[in-house]
C-alpha cells in the first residue's frame, strides 16, 4: 500500500512538472534602462545587476529550481512582486518614485536583498563596503519624489 502511494505522489509529482508559470517579459528597450539613463559605472552596473535586476527588471535569470513545479510558482510570484515595485528595466515610468528615492535606504535596512535571495544567490550578497558604495550611488543618483510607481502602494 506505502509503495502504491508512492508511486501516485511521485507521478503527480512528474506531471506537475508540464505546468509552468508565464515567465514572458516585454521585449527590453535599453534606452528605458535605469543603468543607461543614469550612465550608471561599470562597478554599479555589476552590483545593481547582481543583486537587484532578477527581481527588479525584465532581464531575470532564473536558477535551476526555478523550473521546478512548486518553487517555480513562488518565484513567478516573488519577481512579479518586486517589478510591480520598482521595474529598472522601464526607468522612465518609475524614475522619481518613492520606491526609486528608498533604494539606499532598504539597501542599509538589510530589506532588499531579500534574505532567501541572498542565500541561494552568491551575487545577491553585498559586502559592506560594495553596500556603502551603492547606497552612496543610489543616494546620488536616483531621487524620490514621493509617487507611488505603476504598480500602486510603493513598500
Amino acid at each position: 500500500m506505502k509503495k502504491r502511494i508512492l508511486y501516485i505522489l511521485l507521478a503527480i509529482a512528474v506531471v506537475a512538472q508540464f505546468i509552468q508559470p508565464d515567465r514572458s517579459a516585454p521585449p527590453i528597450d535599453p534606452a528605458r534602462d535605469m543603468l543607461a539613463m543614469t550612465a550608471a559605472p561599470d562597478d554599479i552596473r555589476a552590483l545593481v545587476q547582481g543583486a537587484c535586476y532578477d527581481c527588479h527588471s525584465d532581464r531575470t535569470r532564473y536558477p535551476w529550481y526555478g523550473h521546478l513545479t512548486p518553487v517555480n510558482f513562488i518565484v513567478q510570484d516573488h519577481i512579479e512582486e518586486g517589478r510591480s515595485v520598482l521595474n529598472f528595466s522601464v526607468w522612465d515610468i518609475y524614475a522619481g518614485s518613492e520606491a526609486a528615492g528608498e533604494c539606499g535606504e532598504t539597501i542599509l535596512e538589510g530589506e532588499m536583498a531579500p534574505g532567501y535571495y541572498r542565500l541561494m544567490h552568491a551575487h545577491g550578497r553585498l559586502g559592506p563596503e560594495d553596500q556603502r558604495k551603492l547606497v552612496a550611488w543610489f543616494e546620488a543618483n536616483l531621487p524620490g519624489g514621493g509617487e507611488e510607481g505603476p504598480g500602486g502602494e510603493d513598500e
